[in-house]
C-alpha cells in the first residue's frame, strides 16, 4: 500500500510543477527580446564617439576633420552617419572576436583600430538584431516646420563629414522643398529605396517629420 502511496504522490508532484512552469508570471516573448536588446543609442553610440573609435570626433583648428567620418562635432552626434556604416562595424567587430572569420575585417582607414571584445560583442548582437536605431520620438503633433522639426534631423542625421556635410551636396530649404519626390521615397520607406547614395535606415523621428513636413505644405 505504502509503494503506491508513494507512486501516487510523485505523479502528484510532477503534475504540480509541470502545471506551475507556464504561470501568469513568466515573461513573454516579446518581454525577453526586449531586454535581450542592444540599444543603438545608449549601448552603440558610445563606443563609436569614443575609445579607438575617438578619432571620429576629432576637430581640428579651422573646425572641420578632413580625413575621417565624422560621428559628432561638440555635442552633436551623427546617428545616421554611423548607423549607414553597421556593415563596416559588423566585419570589425567580428574579426575582433575571431581573426579566422571570413565575414571579418580590419579598420577600412588609416591605423590599427580594434575594439575590445565586450565592445565587439555588443556591435555584432546589434547588427545581428537588425542594427536599428531604437529611439521612440514623440508624435508629430501641431505645425512641422522646417527650421523647428527638419534642421536638427539633418544636423544629426545628414551631416557626416562623408555624408551632406562634406562628399554630398549641402541640405537646405531650398534643395530638400525642391526634392520631393525623392524625399516621399526615402521617407515612406525609411530610407531603403529612393536615396541617390548608399541606402539609409531611418528612425521614425526623421520619417514623421519629413512627412508632416510636406503634407502641411513645407513651412519654412
Amino acid at each position: 500500500m505504502k509503494k503506491y502511496i508513494a507512486i501516487a504522490f510523485v505523479f502528484f508532484l510532477v503534475a504540480a510543477v509541470s502545471g506551475c512552469y507556464k504561470n501568469r508570471m513568466d515573461p513573454s516573448e516579446e518581454t525577453v527580446n526586449a531586454l535581450n536588446a542592444v540599444s543603438f543609442r545608449s549601448d552603440v553610440v558610445p563606443i563609436m564617439i569614443s575609445g579607438a573609435c575617438g578619432c571620429h570626433v576629432n576637430i581640428n583648428a579651422n573646425g572641420t576633420n578632413p580625413k575621417q567620418i565624422s560621428f559628432a562635432k561638440g555635442d552633436t552626434i551623427y546617428y545616421g552617419a554611423i548607423q549607414s556604416r553597421a556593415a563596416i562595424l559588423n566585419k570589425m567587430a567580428r574579426y575582433t572576436i575571431n581573426p579566422s572569420d571570413p565575414q571579418g575585417g580590419l579598420h577600412p582607414g588609416e591605423g590599427s583600430v580594434f575594439f575590445t571584445i565586450s565592445q565587439a560583442q555588443i556591435v555584432k548582437k546589434w547588427v545581428e538584431q537588425g542594427a536599428v536605431d531604437d529611439y521612440t520620438p514623440p508624435p508629430i503633433t501641431g505645425e512641422a516646420t522646417y527650421s523647428k522639426n527638419i534642421v536638427p534631423i539633418v544636423k544629426t542625421d545628414c551631416n557626416g563629414s562623408a555624408c551632406h556635410a562634406g562628399i554630398a551636396k549641402a541640405l537646405d530649404y531650398t534643395l530638400l522643398k525642391n526634392s520631393e519626390s525623392t524625399l516621399r521615397k526615402i521617407m515612406s520607406s525609411a530610407g531603403k529605396s529612393g536615396h541617390p547614395g548608399p541606402v539609409l535606415s531611418l528612425n521614425a523621428t526623421c520619417t514623421s517629420s519629413f512627412i508632416a513636413w510636406m503634407d502641411q505644405g513645407f513651412k519654412p
